[in-house]
């Protein structure tokens, strides 16, 4: 549906970006992917229409708890992806 955005998404992205390069584990593209699926799954969508949708997610999202439940969320997806990267790939 247009004019609808998901800033979880948005959030999520950027925490992988932020805990990623701190492990050992593959980062390309598909696990990226694998990663922001599996916690996007397990985290309350936060759809907006509007810039002060967008302001009001961003201010919560700062908030201790909830950055501490994203963070949770997204390392333990970065760990869960990182020990079997390339599960789901199908063979050649």
């Amino acid at each position: 549906m247009e004019g609808l955005t998901n800033l979880m998404e948005e959030t999520v992205l950027h925490k992988i970006s932020q805990l990623w390069p701190q492990t050992n584990f593959c980062q390309c593209d598909q696990c990226r992917l694998d990663v922001a699926a599996y916690a996007l799954n397990r985290l309350p969508a936060r759809y907006v229409r509007s810039l002060t949708g967008s302001m009001l997610h961003k201010f919560d999202a700062q908030s201790t708890q909830m950055d501490v439940e994203i963070t949770a969320v997204v390392y333990k997806a970065i760990e869960i992806i990182g020990e079997e990267p390339h599960k789901n790939q199908n063979p050649s």
